[in-house]
């Protein structure tokens, strides 16, 4: 696990009286993740949906009726309603899923123009398929069994999937409780992603933070799982696709999941690291939230070398707690 503040130093071995050396861990590197975006056609049934599903609840909620969208390509005016919905850990304990639904311009369909999103689905894991199987189908929603399993971390698990109101893939791999908590349920888990090369996309993604905790090949397929060290709540599960995820970049009120959004302690400083080393990056920008607690964030939208939306978020290590399982 790495260090937990930024003011963590370590000596040089050496005597003399030699300065402290930082081991501060790079200031563009992310310490946790903060919620996955999903856009959404009808936010309360959809936030409905993963609710009854997962247990899942809103523990935030932003109503946007004059904002500037401008550094997401949507200009001014926009009017949205952002659902926050945490699992039982809470939100200073573990991502979010982030439903919004976008009004004006609307939420609206890629286009066959678009080139496709590199996030295949969403998970949760759960102490129990069969519980979940049969809230699905209560639900109206089929459920799709994975004989196979799911590969999460690098283990295979039981698995199911289905999909949500949007059409977005969800998955749900079967992992006991921990140990003294054997009411835990419905708990965010990983992305499943794509992309067009795999070596590639590593090395942009380690560039923030990410280590690679698996990685194989399966029939010709690379992939692999990767995770943030102080963060182990979250993976992203990554698999090569077959040709290039070619095609315009998608509008960022695009309906399904579009990005995600990472914790740093310092925006600023994270963007000029990145600005001197890794060529053209936008500025950050403040985004106003001023009916949430926090009221607002600054945040500097990236994207991946698929075009995969990731966002910084200037949230100090002092204002998260991620526990350390699961491992």
């Amino acid at each position: 696990m790495s260090e937990s503040t930024n003011e963590a130093t370590a000596r040089r071995p050496t005597g003399g009286g030699a300065a402290p050396v930082s081991t501060a861990p790079p200031a563009q590197h992310a310490h946790a993740v903060m919620h996955c975006n999903l856009n959404t056609a009808d936010g309360e049934r959809a936030a409905a949906f993963y609710m009854a599903a997962f247990g899942v609840e809103p523990r935030m909620r932003s109503v946007e009726t004059d904002g500037d969208a401008t550094a997401m390509g949507l200009g001014t005016g926009t009017r949205s309603v952002t659902t926050f919905l945490y699992d039982r850990r809470g939100p200073r304990a573990a991502p979010a899923l982030e439903l919004v639904d976008w009004e004006s311009p609307a939420t609206t369909p890629a286009t066959p123009e678009h080139a496709p999103s590199g996030f295949a689905a969403v998970g949760y894991r759960v102490p129990s398929l069969r519980s979940l199987r049969a809230r699905l189908e209560a639900l109206g929603h089929p459920v799709s069994e994975v004989p196979e399993g799911l590969r999460v971390r690098g283990h295979s698990h039981p698995g199911l999937r289905t999909a949500d109101l949007d059409g977005v893939v969800v998955e749900a791999v079967e992992i006991a409780p921990a140990a003294g908590d054997p009411t835990l349920d419905g708990l965010i888990s990983h992305e499943r992603m794509v992309c067009s090369d795999l070596d590639r996309t590593l090395a942009w993604y380690a560039r923030i933070g990410w280590v690679v905790r698996a990685r194989g090949e399966e029939e010709g397929t690379p992939w692999a799982s990767i995770a943030l060290p102080e963060d182990a709540t979250f993976s992203l599960e990554f698999g090569q696709a077959a040709r290039p995820l070619e095609g315009a970049p998608r509008p960022a009120n695009t309906r399904g999941l579009y990005r995600m959004a990472l914790a740093v302690d310092d925006v600023r400083a994270a963007h000029a690291v990145l600005a001197a080393t890794h060529g053209d990056v936008p500025d950050p920008v403040f985004i106003p939230m001023p009916d949430t607690p926090t009221g607002g964030f600054t945040v500097l939208f990236l994207s991946d070398p698929d075009g995969t939306v990731v966002e910084l978020v200037e949230r100090p290590r002092s204002q998260v707690r991620r526990p350390s399982e699961p491992s």
